[in-house]
């Protein structure tokens, strides 16, 4: 069981918190970066495309995300 601590959620395990639809955009795009997410749709393969083309040109990739 896993419990996220943003909203509460409980989840059957990690993977499933990692995986669902409900995470905000930053946090999908950490977890693609990360490889505890496997992309849902076109946009996420895109987001994921994008990362690693920066990674390869030894660029660090600086995801903002949260409230300001």
């Amino acid at each position: 069981m896993y419990k996220s601590s943003v909203t509460g959620k409980v989840y059957k395990d990690y993977d499933e918190y990692c995986n669902s639809d409900d995470l905000e955009v930053g946090v999908v795009a950490l977890k693609l970066q990360s490889g505890e997410r496997t992309p849902k749709n076109e946009e996420e393969r895109e987001i994921l495309k994008e990362i690693r083309e920066l990674e390869a040109q030894g660029k660090i990739v600086d995801i903002p995300f949260g409230t300001f």
